[in-house]
């Protein structure tokens, strides 16, 4: 469209069956309007629309994969060090808009066709700025959870810190740890023999992030102390802000935009027909607050 790709999100309207739907898929339009993207690690919206069956929301098109498809190989740790180092460039831009992601995992960092990473997925996103309004618990309970939340506290900006250690945990050991109160570090790694695979360092900042006392946890004062670790000693952030280090990884996407290729021929047709139904009074009454475009997403 416009001679540019978009990913294209198709939320069904039977799927907002409870408040809690409700909340989430209207929330993801909210939160990348909040977002306004001006930062490489993040994705922009386009538009967000509907129709009678569905909603529509149009954003940045990544054509991956995420990095769930990277698991069935070694990575050094050079390749996890500039991962990690989009993903902090993220979290950083949305900190300063007071946005918290809440579901940081393999599966929400993708990669772009530059071979970057990217964190996605914001409908389980909050608007920190309104935390005084907001009830900040969660009543997600999983392995990857922040401690934090098992313990009945709230959770701030700190507890993406927890979930972001979880995916460099899970690029190592290709796991998650079976028990968060009891994994040791130092016996996996005499286990997976990684001793003098990846450094000390590494496995320091790791520790830090995944650590259970949050305010022992790294970046507990400030994102800053993700940056200034050692462990990114030597690093150059403003090439990798402004996309000019060479990613060390790569991907044969050939197959995956084939199939995303065959779904964007059939966007149009969708666009067109939500444009004779936006006309109808009863569109009108639907769901109004919903709708959203930018200008650069012009159908004619």
């Amino acid at each position: 469209m416009n001679r540019k790709y978009y990913a294209l999100k198709i939320i069904p309207k039977y799927q907002l069956n409870t408040k809690g739907r409700l909340y989430n898929l209207f929330n993801e339009p909210y939160i990348l309007k909040r977002l306004n993207n001006k930062n490489n690690f993040v994705p922009q919206i386009i538009s967000s629309f509907q129709d009678y069956e569905n909603l529509y929301l149009v954003t940045t098109f990544y054509d991956g994969p995420s990095l769930e498809g990277f698991l069935n190989n070694n990575i050094s740790e050079y390749q996890i060090k500039f991962i990690s180092a989009c993903i902090i460039l993220a979290l950083k831009y949305i900190r300063k808009n007071k946005i918290i992601h809440r579901d940081l995992t393999i599966t929400n960092v993708i990669m772009d066709k530059d071979n970057y990473f990217n964190l996605i997925d914001f409908s389980f996103s909050i608007d920190y700025s309104k935390r005084h309004s907001l009830g900040l618990k969660c009543n997600i309970n999983n392995i990857t959870t922040p401690p934090e939340i098992f313990n009945n506290l709230v959770y701030d900006y700190n507890s993406d810190y927890y979930n972001f250690g979880f995916i460099i945990f899970f690029m190592i050991f290709k796991k998650y740890p079976s028990n968060y109160k009891y994994y040791n570090l130092t016996k996996l790694r005499e286990e997976y023999k990684l001793n003098g695979v990846y450094s000390n360092l590494f496995f320091e900042f790791l520790e830090k992030l995944i650590v259970i006392n949050i305010t022992k946890r790294i970046g507990y004062n400030n994102i800053e102390e993700l940056v200034n670790h050692p462990w990114f000693n030597n690093f150059n952030w403003d090439k990798l802000e402004h996309k000019k280090i060479i990613s060390p990884l790569a991907y044969n996407k050939t197959k995956i935009a084939m199939k995303k290729c065959l779904q964007f021929n059939k966007t149009k047709q969708m666009i067109l027909r939500y444009k004779k139904f936006r006309e109808q009074n009863t569109y009108r009454k639907l769901l109004k607050s919903y709708d959203f475009s930018t200008s650069m997403f012009q159908i004619k």
